[in-house]
């Protein structure tokens, strides 16, 4: 799988703009390194609580502090100031990965991302249930808090590691496939997976 025009490039410089009520802020930053992206979010502690009757609140305790804490790493000009706010949207706009399509080709899926600068592409193996059975006991961890609350920390390594074993080809990127990015396809292909088996259970009962 080969592209003429990369869309994606981890080493080129990044301007992120943000609209505020004083007008258009622009940030310039380099892309995160996997292992920032791993640290922000091995730090992100994603607390759920159970509110009954299927009910679930989550939240992200000092989100946005620790988003300031990457943005300061990764910014090429100190100007303009940007508060924790502003820094968690940059961080979310640097890591926009979505999935737009999932195709079963073969015994491989076909994943198809937007990430910043346009559409990517992803080849991989179908996972076997002992790979997928890994990659979920390693991708989250699961703490039971007082008060019907529960701490989720994800592992994204976990993911990478699996993208590894699975990965074919790529479409649309100049260089390495960032961590977050391959993290989305794995669960992309892992959900799409599920859903065949669900199909043929529901085709076969």
């Amino acid at each position: 799988m080969e592209t003429n025009a990369p869309v994606f490039d981890a080493t080129r410089p990044v301007a992120i703009q943000l609209r505020g009520p004083d007008g258009v802020k622009t940030i310039r930053v380099r892309f995160p390194s996997d292992d920032e992206w791993v640290e922000r979010q091995r730090r992100r502690k994603v607390i759920v609580k159970n509110l009954g009757r299927g009910i679930s609140e989550t939240q992200i305790p000092n989100g946005e502090d620790i988003d300031a804490a990457l943005l300061a790493k990764i910014r090429t000009e100190e100007e303009p100031e940007v508060d924790a706010f502003e820094a968690q949207k940059v961080i979310e706009q640097l890591a926009t990965c979505d999935v737009d399509d999932v195709v079963l080709v073969g015994d491989s899926f076909r994943v198809v991302l937007r990430v910043l600068g346009g559409s990517v592409t992803h080849l991989l193996k179908m996972p076997s249930a002992k790979d997928v059975n890994t990659y979920r006991r390693a991708f989250a961890r699961v703490l039971d808090l007082p008060f019907n609350r529960q701490e989720l920390t994800i592992n994204v390594r976990a993911a990478a590691d699996l993208y590894k074993k699975l990965t074919d080809a790529t479409e649309g990127y100049a260089g390495d496939v960032p961590i977050v990015h391959q993290a989305v396809a794995v669960k992309a292909a892992v959900d799409a997976l599920d859903a065949s088996f669900q199909e043929d259970r529901d085709a076969n009962f």
